[in-house]
């Protein structure tokens, strides 16, 4: 009887404990259930309306990207605003040769145009005192396209009248003057060696057509008036020693004008010397020096 009791009693247990376990299996899984979807919900919430942590993480990291945005639109804005904008404008070759024949600069004088060009770039940079090379940098690009400067020369009360010739070594450009005033400027070529040309007061004592040269390294004399003869078609010759050592001339070498190149004579264009021995006349007074020279005697060319 007994033992019958306590199977019984057994069995209610049991069935006591399996209905505890399902119920509490069965309310597990529905608060588990039930957590996974409010996790699930908040997290698809948070993509819409951020936790106020998450807000502020959100918010700092959109302020960077527009911060960022900000600065990159400021500096292209800056860039923009401080480009620097060229008041030069971009001059061609067109342009340089029509303003140097509409000034009268540009003579054909060759077949070669690129002589004729740099020639008429050569006079008008001694028409403006300034450094004779035949190059067109920027004081010659801005002097010539603006044409903003007219020469500026200051002689000594002393200064003879008549025509007269001033000759700068250091921007090789020969001026004459008559009754002391500008009368025409002209550029040059002088000794390959600052040394070799002259320096003082001297005057013009020959004047020769067609002059022969002597080549002493050849033992030979070069006829006047032809290609090979570096003297050119003219010679005004100084008065040192009688006018046959050093004097103004041609050349037979058109790219030598607007350097160093000569021995220690001036050379000029050919149909510039031309044009000056039909009109100086002997005994004209001839000064020949650097710039800080002609200053010394009273000479300023601006």
């Amino acid at each position: 009887m007994f033992k019958k009791f306590f199977l019984y009693l057994t069995s209610i247990s049991l069935a006591l404990l399996l209905c505890f376990y399902g119920a509490f299996k069965v309310s597990y899984k529905s608060l588990s259930k039930s957590h996974d979807n409010t996790t699930s919900n908040n997290e698809e919430i948070l993509l819409v309306s951020p936790t106020p942590d998450k807000n502020n993480k959100f918010d700092s990291t959109k302020k960077e990207n527009i911060n960022n945005e900000e600065k990159k639109e400021a500096e292209i804005s800056k860039d923009k605003k401080e480009a620097p904008i060229s008041e030069k404008p971009d001059y061609k070759y067109e342009d340089f040769f029509k303003k140097l024949k509409e000034l009268g600069f540009y003579k054909v004088e060759f077949k070669d145009e690129n002589i004729n060009f740099r020639n008429a770039v050569l006079r008008f940079q001694s028409s403006q005192n300034i450094i004779v090379d035949g190059i067109i940098g920027p004081e010659t690009t801005n002097l010539l396209m603006k044409e903003k400067k007219k020469a500026i020369d200051v002689l000594p009360k002393n200064f003879a009248n008549g025509y007269c010739i001033i000759i700068n070594k250091d921007t090789r450009i020969l001026t004459v003057y008559y009754d002391k005033n500008i009368y025409k400027k002209y550029p040059i070529a002088a000794g390959s060696n600052p040394s070799f040309t002259p320096e003082g007061k001297f005057s013009i004592a020959t004047k020769i057509v067609n002059p022969a040269w002597y080549n002493s390294k050849a033992g030979k004399t070069v006829p006047g008036g032809i290609a090979e003869n570096p003297l050119g078609k003219r010679w005004l010759g100084l008065s040192i020693k009688g006018g046959s050592i050093y004097g103004i001339h041609g050349n037979n070498n058109p790219w030598s004008i607007g350097t160093n190149a000569s021995l220690g004579c001036i050379r000029m264009i050919n149909t510039d010397v031309e044009e000056l021995y039909d009109y100086i006349p002997i005994n004209s007074p001839v000064w020949i020096g650097t710039t800080k020279d002609l200053n010394s005697w009273g000479v300023t060319q601006k």
